[in-house]
């Protein structure tokens, strides 16, 4: 049984694959490097990889084109200047003043709004992409989840061992995913809880936003029908403004996996300060601040480590 691990990446307008690849592969790189040393950055070099894609599937709807990747590697080296004990509240203060992208958004996905019944209108507004993944009437959501279910059922059918990170939108499509393994037909009986994913990352992610929950597959089952029954552990991360992810505690609202032994390695939430700087713009949203926080570069060399 070989490690893999597979990256799906976030929601709005993306560089094309190669590049986002590269960025993703780089920011992990740089914070096993600087924490846990040459031979730790090695480990990840020579670990089977896989990154899953689908912003082409969202380009086709919103002909917004492919962004210039080069704020993006401008940001990755602002990263890089910070030291492992350099991720903390200060220094994010100091980059916050800044101003935030979207920080003013920090409410929109939030339970409150979906009680007035302007939760979704504006979601429509500002993460459009969001919307239209759950829009019967559009195939983005099943085409997006796709790129993730054919990558999947490669690694289940060869016995790999799995860490999946996910940002974001992909923590929901993730999360689509192992529901459909764990419980479509075509797929129950072969997998189901025969194959699991050993770590389960999410990273940004709205799933423990009440009006994102409501719309997930499963939501309206009970018991074991409800969740995926193929996650041994799930660990979450979430940073101080992140809008996509102001509910940062995912424990509390997948207690049920829990209860019903469907997490056998637990469910954990880690608090962040995301030191992304975009344009000159904190974005703590951002997937290079998580993946080289030093407590995702620990998550990983554990991983990394075990036998």
């Amino acid at each position: 049984m070989a490690k893999k691990i597979i990256f799906i990446h976030g929601r709005a307008i993306k560089p094309k694959k190669d590049e986002l690849e590269k960025l993703w592969h780089a920011a992990v790189t740089h914070g096993l490097e600087r924490d846990f040393g040459p031979e730790a950055a090695q480990r990840f070099e020579g670990v089977a990889k896989e990154f899953v894609y689908y912003y082409h599937h969202w380009n086709t709807i919103s002909q917004k084109g492919y962004e210039e990747p080069q704020s993006r590697w401008a940001a990755l080296e602002h990263l890089k200047s910070f030291g492992k004990s350099d991720f903390n509240k200060n220094n994010y203060k100091e980059i916050a003043r800044l101003g935030s992208l979207k920080e003013a958004l920090a409410d929109t996905f939030s339970a409150t709004l979906g009680v007035l019944g302007v939760a979704e209108p504006l979601i429509s507004l500002v993460a459009p992409d969001m919307e239209h993944y759950f829009n019967g009437d559009s195939y983005y959501g099943s085409d997006a989840r796709y790129e993730l279910t054919k990558v999947l059922k490669r690694a289940f059918d060869d016995g790999d061992d799995v860490m999946l990170v996910s940002h974001s939108l992909g923590t929901m499509i993730s999360f689509d995913n192992l529901w459909k393994f764990s419980h479509y037909s075509e797929y129950r009986n072969k997998y189901g809880k025969n194959k699991r994913i050993e770590l389960f990352v999410t990273m940004g992610s709205p799933l423990g936003d009440e009006n994102i929950k409501k719309r997930l597959k499963g939501a309206k089952n009970e018991n074991e029908h409800k969740y995926p029954t193929n996650i041994k552990r799930w660990v979450n991360f979430s940073a101080e403004d992140d809008y996509i992810s102001h509910d940062s505690k995912i424990d509390n609202d997948y207690k049920g996996m829990k209860e019903l032994g469907l997490l056998p390695n637990g469910i954990e939430d880690v608090f962040i300060y995301n030191l992304n700087l975009r344009n000159n713009k904190s974005n703590p949203h951002g997937s290079s601040g998580y993946l080289i926080h030093p407590k995702f570069a620990e998550l990983m060399n554990d991983w990394l480590l075990e036998e």
